[in-house]
C-alpha cells in the first residue's frame, strides 16, 4: 500500500503548489497542513487552486521581526489525527512544527524535514539551539533546495543519505518566445522593500550611483514594505524614473520581467531567491549578493549573472557593464535562460518522490492500526 504523505507547513505558495499539484497527478497520497493561510504583505492565497487536501490549523501569526513570523497553533494533533499520515514533513522548527515532531514521535511515524534554508539563514535563538537539535535527531531524511543547505544539515551530523536536493520551481514555466534585449526598464527590484532583510537601503544607493553614470535610467519596482515610501521619495528626488507596483499576481510575472534588463537582489537575509529563477527564466541576468542562497549555484557569477560583495562601487561597475553592453548582455540572458531551463517541475517531483519511496521503506503500517 502507498504511504499517505503529509506536508505541515507555514502557508502554502504559487510555487509550492505547482509542486504538490504534480506530486498528486503522480499518484502520491498527499496531504497539507499549513500554519495559516497567508502571512502579512503576502497576496496570493485566493490565486491558489491545490488540487489535494488542504487544511490550515487554527492558531497565531505572531511577527518576530519585520519580515518574519512563527506560528502557533492549536488542535495540531487532532488534525494529524485526522489525516494519519505515515511520512509527516515540516518545514520548520517554531513551536507548531515541534508539536507536529512530537506527534509523529510518539505515534510511530516516519519524520522528515524539508526546507529552503542554510547557515546564514538559521535562526540562533535559545529556542532553536535546543529544539532544532532533538528535531533533527528524529528526522529521517532532509530536503534542501541548495547545496548550502544540504552542507548546513550535513555539518550538523546528518550523513549524506539522509539528505536530499531538490531545487525550487517556479509557478510558471517561462515565456515563449522571450523579449530581446530592447527592454523599457534597466533595473528591476522585485522584493519586499525592507533594510533588515532585503537590505533595500543599498539598492538605493547602487540605483542612485548608476542614475549619475546613465542620466536615462529605468527602474521597476514591484513590491511593498516598510521601506517603501522612502525609496520611492529618494528615486524622485533624484530624477530617477521608475514604476512601481506595490503588488502583480502571479500570473502577470512573466509579462513584467519581460520588459526589465537587470535584476538587482541585494539581500542580507535570503533562503534562496525564487525571483532569480523568475527573472532567469525570462532571459534577465541576476546581480545578487553573497548573501543569496541562490549565489554561485543558480546564479553564477559572470555567467548567468554576477554575485557581488555589498560594495556600491562593484553593483555599479558591473550593472553598468551589463546595460553598455549588448553583447554581453544578449550572452548573459542566453546563459541565464538555459540554467533556469534545466530545473524542471518533473524532475523535481521525481526526486520527492524518491525521498518518499525510500522512506516508505518497510511498508507503512496498516491504516486505522493502534497508534503507539
Amino acid at each position: 500500500m502507498a504511504p499517505r504523505v503529509v506536508v505541515f507547513n507555514n502557508m502554502i505558495t504559487p510555487y509550492t503548489n505547482r509542486l504538490y499539484n504534480e506530486l498528486v497527478e503522480r499518484g502520491l497520497d498527499l496531504a497539507v497542513l499549513s500554519c495559516t493561510a497567508q502571512e502579512p504583505d503576502r497576496q496570493w492565497a485566493a490565486s491558489i487552486s491545490p488540487r489535494y487536501a488542504h487544511h490550515v490549523v487554527p492558531g497565531l501569526t505572531l511577527p518576530i521581526s519585520r519580515s518574519r513570523f512563527t506560528h502557533i497553533n492549536f488542535g495540531i494533533s487532532r488534525a494529524l489525527r485526522k489525516l494519519e499520515p505515515d511520512i509527516l514533513f515540516l518545514n520548520g522548527f517554531f513551536p507548531s512544527m515541534l508539536a507536529a515532531a512530537l506527534w509523529a514521535t510518539t505515534h510511530g511515524r516516519t519524520l522528515a524535514l524539508t526546507m529552503d534554508g542554510w547557515a546564514e539563514t538559521m535562526p540562533d535563538t535559545l529556542y532553536h539551539r535546543v529544539v532544532r537539535p532533538w528535531i533533527l535527531a528524529r528526522c529521517q531524511a532532509i530536503v534542501s533546495c541548495s547545496r548550502k543547505g544540504r552542507a548546513y544539515f550535513h555539518d550538523r551530523g546528518m550523513a549524506a543519505e539522509q539528505l536530499a536536493l531538490i531545487p525550487l520551481v517556479p509557478a510558471w514555466d517561462a515565456p515563449i518566445p522571450v523579449p530581446g534585449g530592447d527592454r523599457a526598464f534597466d533595473i528591476l527590484w522585485c522584493a519586499r522593500i525592507n533594510d533588515g532583510a532585503k537590505n533595500a537601503a543599498f539598492f538605493e544607493d547602487v540605483v542612485v550611483a548608476l542614475h549619475t553614470r546613465r542620466p536615462h535610467l529605468t527602474v521597476r519596482i514591484v513590491g511593498t514594505g516598510p521601506a517603501e515610501q522612502r525609496m520611492m521619495a529618494r528615486f524622485a528626488a533624484a530624477g530617477i524614473e521608475v514604476s512601481h507596483d506595490r503588488y502583480l499576481p502571479w500570473q502577470a510575472m512573466a509579462g513584467m520581467f519581460g520588459q526589465c534588463r537587470v535584476l538587482m537582489l541585494t539581500s542580507l537575509l535570503e533562503p534562496w531567491g525564487l525571483v532569480c529563477n523568475e527573472a532567469m527564466q525570462c532571459g534577465v541576468p541576476c546581480i545578487v549578493s553573497r548573501h543569496v542562497g541562490a549565489a554561485d549555484e543558480l546564479v553564477r557569477d559572470a555567467d548567468t549573472g554576477f554575485v557581488c560583495d555589498l560594495a556600491v562601487a562593484d553593483w555599479v561597475e558591473v550593472a553598468g557593464r551589463l546595460l553598455d553592453d549588448r553583447r554581453l548582455w544578449n550572452e548573459m540572458s542566453a546563459h541565464a535562460r538555459r540554467a533556469a531551463g534545466e530545473v524542471t517541475i518533473e524532475a523535481s517531483a521525481s526526486s520527492f518522490l524518491k525521498v518518499v519511496e525510500r522512506l516508505a521503506q518497510p511498508l507503512p503500517r496498516e491504516r486505522g492500526a493502534a497508534h503507539a
